[in-house]
């Protein structure tokens, strides 16, 4: 039964990614790769999402999953109020809000480069630590490893469209959780 949900849950995924699902280059078939492992997660994990007693691991499992709300919020608001969205940019990989001429420097992007990608590792860990088993595990770590390579595609997607001065950018700013990496 598992199975078949998850299989349900991702034809909307797929369907967000089919113009990228057969691109090696762009980022956007491993930010796939990332939202369906973070499905599995969550429906191997179902019964375990909410719970009546907290203990520590569920405390920090709580904290990654909001942490993981709070990045993806900040980003998309920025990215809308400072990014200049123009349809005008053509890269089929990005989503319309994505679509930023405006390289941002304020906000979250003060602090990370990929608060996107980083709000998926966040729920990520945060899903499994509602329930840990082995087999969830090595899909936590896939997801990530997804999610890290996924950024350094974008990364030179950035890099071919803002140039120097997302180089400079990079110099700054750590790539995923402010500060330490």
């Amino acid at each position: 039964m598992k199975a078949i949900v998850f299989c349900i849950l991702s034809l909307p995924l797929i369907t967000l990614s089919w113009r990228t699902l057969f691109s090696l280059k762009k980022h956007g078939l491993y930010r796939l790769l990332v939202w369906e492992c973070i499905l599995w997660l969550a429906v191997q994990n179902h019964r375990y999402l909410i719970v009546e007693e907290f203990d520590l691991q569920q405390l920090i499992s709580s904290a990654l999953m909001i942490a993981s709300l709070v990045f993806v919020l900040s980003a998309v608001f920025i990215m809308r109020e400072k990014g200049g969205v123009s349809r005008q940019r053509s890269d089929h990989a990005l989503f319309g809000f994505e679509k930023t001429t405006v390289l941002i420097e304020s906000g979250i992007f003060k602090h990370v480069r990929h608060p996107m990608y980083s709000s998926l590792l966040l729920l990520a860990w945060g899903v499994l630590l509602r329930h840990i088993e082995v087999t969830l595990f090595m899909v936590a770590l896939a997801a990530t490893g997804s999610g890290v390579f996924a950024a350094l595609i974008e990364e030179k997607e950035n890099l071919a469209y803002f140039g120097e001065s997302y180089r400079h950018y990079m110099l700054k700013t750590k790539m995923f959780i402010p500060y330490v990496i």
